[in-house]
């Protein structure tokens, strides 16, 4: 067979169904029921139920069978209406097939008389166009007559019974080029002739939509004074918008559209609309930035008084004299924002300054607030027609307020430091706050500034005080670089000489109060301009998993290395005049034993210096006395362990060791006395080396030497070795051997930090 043949019936009805095997399935039967009896007799005592498993097995047997039956039923009726239909059907094919074959004899038997009718055809195309022309004729020898009368009206304001006359009109023009459109043979010298016929007609439309429009551009003025305008040009709208989609119907069935249709006189009624209120709000700037530096502030205010007054009567009045399907109040507030969107957009295109950027965006920002879209008698949810300036604009915009602000605030902060400067060469103090510590006026203008823009910042959004939160915290940090700069330039000048200033301490300490002063402002800042949710307190302020605390840590960080910065300035100060007075050079010297001038000048001039400290915050104050202790106990323990006194007997060096205990007792105290809240336990040191110069019996020697290293881990083996040869019983390779056998080898044990670790810087 070919693949072109047809496949044999059988071979579309698909596989025949097996034949039934009546002898298999009736084993199969058998089978099952020999095993549903051996488990129904499994036991004995089952027996006596034979007769009642009989009768069940009987009940279930008759259920089924009359369940088979009705099916059986069931089928045969139905082969039977479908036989019967089947009847039928063939009976109405056979009736069809001897229409169909009338039908086309009758057809070929007429078929002729398309050629003997051509002629009449073509008559009664003709007699069409005369009985149009012959309906049509009043209104054609009218038009002239009714074009006049229809201006006529449109100039008196009589727009209803124009739109009448211009309706009669077009319905003459249209129905005369409907049936020239129809015919046939289509001649445009005639359909030339009928447009040049009615161009008027076409001008009138123009013209009658020309003062809708005018009515429609003072729509707010006109629907509290004349209402009734409103109403009717509306309707007139209304009627030619039936007319438009009259005509498109009409279209979709003969493919003629009249000339100047469609009007979609409603689409243009909402563009003038929006034409009109796009003028009112442009109309609302009065003055330029040249005129009046508050221009866009005023320009704002009385665009939102007149929208709020506008809004208020398309709310009330407007809804009565527009069709309901205008939905007026929503589709003019939305036309109200889109124009006062793209009027915005425009002020922005002319590069606004950093005020104006300010007032523009605290505009935006109380838009949708009862300030306007919100106000009670407007009452606009101004979300639903989407934000006013897009999210781009409103960046753009706050990152220029931010480069302003920027530039401003590294101006300001600059002229500010100038002057501070300035003010540290004074003849005088400086001034002290209540609590009596001294501090110059330069945080608290630099955060009066940061504090009026905050608040600028906080009217215009929470978006905008995180950015300028964060640009505080970066010119800060730059300022900490400008302010460490002129410190340091400052110590400079001094050290040339070291009488003018005269109160340089005294603005060092202002200086590291300074500091301090500005991680407080900082922190005062975060908490109040932003949500608990977004900083962290003191106690996590560790914690640097993002940017912003990282700026905000590093800022901090920044200030409290200036103070630290400052802190060592005022002791190498101090450290400058200990080593005038040579004080430091005494120690441990054969001048040294024989009077305690050294450490008394010591305590004398920590005690001057410290009645200047006391002026220092707490949290600075600690730190400096901490690290004066530290100075001073390595001054004292490089002048004992360099050797620059050796004893000559066991009388001299307890009489030193004595002193060294007696000197320890007296600095300690003198640092308790500054600071009461300190230990001291610094000092606790100089007892335990006079313990080691004190030992008599040599034998015991490297049991104290064990004792003193085990105290103080960090001691390195020169360090040790210096100790016992300052004896003067032991020499340099037994002290070393000693060294050695406490300390083992020096280079391979990893030491901690301590005081004689710091001796090595």
């Amino acid at each position: 067979m070919s693949f072109d043949e047809d496949p044999p019936p059988e071979s579309r009805l698909g596989p025949a169904p097996a034949p039934l095997d009546l002898g298999r399935l009736e084993m199969d039967a058998r089978a099952a029921a020999a095993k549903h009896v051996a488990r129904l007799l499994q036991r004995p005592d089952q027996l006596d139920k034979v007769d009642q498993y009989k009768r069940r097995v009987a009940r279930k047997k008759a259920s089924v069978e009359a369940m088979l039956k009705t099916a059986v039923q069931s089928q045969l009726d139905g082969v039977r209406t479908g036989l019967n239909q089947l009847q039928s059907a063939l009976q109405d094919v056979y009736e069809i097939k001897q229409s169909l074959d009338q039908v086309e004899e009758a057809y070929n038997t007429i078929q002729p008389l398309h050629t003997s009718l051509k002629d009449l055809m073509e008559e009664n195309s003709q007699f069409c166009q005369l009985a149009a022309a012959q309906e049509n004729l009043k209104h054609i020898f009218t038009v002239p007559e009714s074009v006049k009368k229809t201006k006529d009206l449109i100039y008196e304001g009589k727009l209803l019974q124009a739109h009448k006359h211009l309706t009669d009109l077009e319905m003459s023009r249209d129905d005369l080029l409907l049936a020239m459109h129809r015919q046939p043979n289509k001649s445009p010298t005639d359909n030339n002739m009928l447009g040049r016929y009615f161009t008027e007609v076409q001008e009138l439309s123009k013209e009658l939509g020309k003062q809708l429009w005018v009515i429609l551009q003072r729509m707010l003025i006109s629907v509290r004074r004349e209402p009734t305008l409103i109403v009717t040009s509306l309707r007139i709208i209304e009627r030619e918008e039936r007319m438009d989609n009259a005509w498109r119907k009409k279209q979709e069935q003969t493919g003629f559209m009249p000339p100047g249709r469609p009007k979609e006189w409603r689409k243009q009624c909402f563009s003038v609309l929006e034409q009109s209120i796009a003028a009112r709000i442009e109309g609302s700037q009065l003055e330029s930035r040249d005129e009046n530096k508050m221009w866009l502030v005023r320009h704002l205010e009385i665009t939102r008084q007149l929208m709020i007054d506008d809004l208020k009567v398309v709310k009330t009045l407007l809804p009565p004299v527009c069709p309901p399907e205008y939905n007026i109040v929503k589709t003019y507030t939305s036309m109200y924002h889109k124009a006062l969107s793209q009027h915005l957009q425009e002020l922005i295109a002319q590069e606004l300054e950093g005020n104006e950027i300010v007032s523009l965006l605290q505009w935006v920002g109380a838009y949708d607030s009862p300030e306007l879209m919100r106000h009670p008698e407007v009452n606009m949810d101004a979300k639903e027609f989407g934000p006013l300036l897009e999210h781009n604009f409103i960046v753009r915009l706050q990152n220029e307020y931010m480069k302003t602000m920027r530039q401003n605030i590294a101006e300001w902060s600059r002229n500010t430091l100038r002057s501070d400067v300035k003010d540290w060469q004074k003849e005088g103090p400086p001034e002290a706050d209540g609590d009596g510590y001294y501090n110059t006026p330069l945080p608290v203008i630099i955060f009066q500034m940061m504090e009026q823009n905050m608040q600028v910042a906080q009217i215009i959004g929470q978006e905008l005080v995180k950015k300028v939160l964060e640009l505080f915290t970066d010119e800060l940090n730059r300022f900490a670089h400008e302010y460490n700069n002129e410190i340091k330039s400052y110590r400079e000048k001094h050290l040339g000489d070291r009488k003018e200033p005269k109160f340089f301490v005294h603005y060092m300490i202002a200086n590291i109060n300074n500091c301090l002063s500005f991680g407080e402002y900082m922190r005062m800042l975060r908490r109040r301009y932003l949500k608990k949710d977004e900083y962290e307190e003191e106690g996590a302020e560790e914690d640097t998993e993002t940017i912003r605390k990282d700026r905000f840590q590093q800022l901090t960080e920044h200030f409290t290395t200036i103070a630290n910065s400052c802190c060592g300035l005022l002791l190498d100060e101090m450290f400058v005049d200990l080593k005038e007075s040579n004080a430091l050079n005494e120690l441990m010297t054969r001048n040294w034993m024989s009077n305690s001038n050294a450490v008394d000048t010591i305590c004398a001039t920590w005690a001057d210096y410290g009645q200047d400290f006391v002026h220092i915050k707490p949290a600075m104050f600690n730190s400096l006395i901490e690290e004066g202790q530290k100075r001073i106990l390595r001054e004292y323990l490089r002048a004992l362990l360099s050797r620059k006194l050796s004893f000559k007997n066991y009388d001299e060096r307890k009489v030193s060791a004595e002193k060294i205990c007696k000197e320890a007792k007296m600095m300690k105290q003198q640092f308790l006395e500054m600071a009461p809240g300190q230990d001291g336990s610094h000092f606790d040191v100089l007892p335990a080396l006079a313990e080691v110069l004190r030992l008599r019996d040599t034998s015991m020697l490297a049991l104290e030497i064990t004792g003193f290293a085990q105290k103080y881990p960090d001691i390195r083996m020169e360090q040790l070795v210096n100790l016992i040869l300052c004896r003067g019983d032991t020499s340099r390779s037994d002290a070393r051997q000693l060294a050695l056998d406490t300390l083992g080898e020096d280079n391979l044990v990893s030491k901690p930090k301590g005081i004689f670790t710091e001796l090595l810087t």
